[in-house]
């Protein structure tokens, strides 16, 4: 037999060189095919080339195909799972140390906001020189209504409306109750006030701010720019605590007795105690210090943190805004997101919105926005059920409610802590002969430990490459190198397709 570049000849008798005939296309293909998955990692591809009879070799090919489209099913199902970007809530840890949190902001407001000793230097004070009695009786009747009032109560104001008020309109209502407030030496007795059971003078412990309550003296905030000051010069403000227990927290004595109230009043001298977060504006949630009593607020933190892989999400269908992120119903305030600062910005918005004006003595501020007066206390009156009152959703569709109320839509935070109280109260038992009144009261964490929760995406994009692997391997018994293995045969297939091609083209040229 003889040997020729290119092709193979074998001798015939009297015939010459007889020329072997090429392998049909499809056939070489198929035996390349063969001789690669030969030792295949991929279940089932051996078979389908490597079996005698075509109805095996077909049986094994609808077996591998089934499996495959079954295995790709499943996973396309995963795929909407993780395309529909579920959150699940889990409690991550029950022992989380309260140090790892700041201590809460204490704010005292008492019930009326009008200290009558002031009262005679606030008229010289706020009003024009030599006022008439009927000026002098207006002024009267507008510190009764603000002795009382708070955002949830303007109706009183309303009753403003049937005086000749023109001589107030020029009247500054922030800088009045401010100046008639209660301060801190008036409030607290001396020498009464410990923190982490070290004494504190009180006035350095508890400064003003404003809330929905009007001016309060509040422990531990970041609202007032005196208590951003105080960052800026202590790193270890706002204060953290790390035991739990009575003796252990804040404690405070006040002074209860009735000089600086009106004559004829029968309200008593008592507290608003308001536990709030120290970057939060007001909290709603409230309890009542009584005269004569001893309070013992046992604090319960809860902490709720989102995880970050949920960030690429809308807020929307995260329901929930980090604090970087700009809610478009939270504009125009220096606060950082949380959704009672949310709350008290969207109710001043209804104000402006209402009467053209704004309540900074209550509410965030607004740059540029001019100050409700005098002669807006009518306005507030008759509008003050929209005030008073949040609806919530589709809420009007399934509620028949007089109440105008007014639409706050305003998620949650997506990191918050969540404060539950205890508050157990006794009688104040004094000394003999004693005539004081007071009120003492402790505000300390129930527990060293916290309980902390944290939400996340149900599934992420490692959820989805485990399943993936999981789901393959079950119906077709593959890995990452059996994928390898599939490209690799494809691709000298490719290279021989494209080979045997470019052969004939050439032939044809020639």
């Amino acid at each position: 037999m003889l040997l020729y570049t290119g092709e193979l000849v074998a001798p015939r008798p009297n015939l010459g060189l007889l020329r072997f005939r090429k392998k049909r296309t499809g056939i070489r293909y198929r035996d390349r095919l063969r001789s690669s998955f030969a030792h295949s990692t991929i279940h089932g591809m051996r078979h389908v080339f490597g079996e005698r009879h075509l109805w095996q070799r077909c049986l094994w090919l609808t077996v591998a195909l089934a499996a495959g489209v079954a295995g790709f099913s499943m996973y396309s199902v995963l795929g909407v799972r993780h395309s529909e970007q579920l959150l699940v809530s889990l409690i991550d840890t029950t022992q989380l140390p309260v140090y790892h949190i700041d201590f809460p902001a204490v704010a005292i407001c008492p019930w009326s906001h009008v200290n009558w000793q002031r009262a005679p230097s606030a008229l010289l004070r706020f009003l024009p020189g030599h006022p008439n009695a009927e000026l002098r009786e207006t002024f009267r009747q507008l510190l009764n209504v603000l002795e009382l009032t708070s955002f949830s109560n303007f109706k009183r104001a309303s009753d403003l409306a049937k005086r000749n008020v023109t001589g107030l309109r020029f009247l500054k209502l922030k800088d009045l109750m401010n100046y008639l407030g209660y301060r801190c030496d008036e409030l607290f007795v001396p020498g009464s006030c410990v923190f982490d059971e070290t004494p504190h003078d009180c006035c350095t412990l508890f400064v003003p701010e404003q809330t929905e309550k009007g001016q309060c003296l509040v422990f531990n905030s970041l609202i007032s720019e005196h208590s951003r000051k105080k960052q800026l010069t202590n790193k270890f403000y706002p204060h953290k605590l790390s035991t739990a227990g009575e003796e252990s927290g804040l404690k405070f004595t006040i002074n209860a007795s009735y000089p600086f109230l009106r004559d004829g009043e029968e309200t008593p001298f008592g507290m608003n105690l308001m536990i709030k977060e120290p970057r939060q504006w007001t909290n709603q949630m409230m309890y009542h210090l009584y005269p004569d009593t001893e309070n013992f607020v046992a604090v319960h933190p809860m902490v709720t943190e989102t995880s970050p892989n949920t960030y690429k999400m809308s807020p929307s269908k995260r329901r929930c805004y980090f604090d970087n992120e700009q809610s478009p119903n939270f504009q125009n305030t220096s606060l950082t997101y949380d959704r009672e600062n949310c709350m008290a910005v969207c109710l001043h918005q209804i104000v402006l919105k209402t009467c053209n004006c704004s309540t900074p003595v209550f509410l965030p501020p607004f740059e540029g926005i001019r100050e409700c007066g005098i002669m807006d206390a009518e306005c507030l009156g008759i509008n003050s059920d929209i005030f008073s009152y949040v609806k919530m959703g589709d809420q009007d569709k399934y509620i028949n409610d007089s109440r105008r109320g007014h639409f706050c839509d305003c998620p949650d935070n997506c990191n918050s802590r969540q404060y539950k109280l205890t508050l157990n109260a006794r009688k104040l038992d004094y000394p003999k002969n004693s005539t004081e009144t007071l009120i003492t009261a402790q505000i300390y964490y129930g527990q060293r430990v916290m309980t902390k929760i944290i939400t996340k995406l149900k599934y992420t994009n490692l959820d989805l490459l485990a399943n993936f692997g999981g789901i393959i391997s079950l119906y077709i018994g593959a890995s990452v190198m059996s994928f390898i293995e599939l490209l690799f045969v494809l691709g000298k297939l490719m290279r021989v397709v494209i080979k045997d091609g470019y052969a004939k083209l050439k032939d044809q040229i020639k």
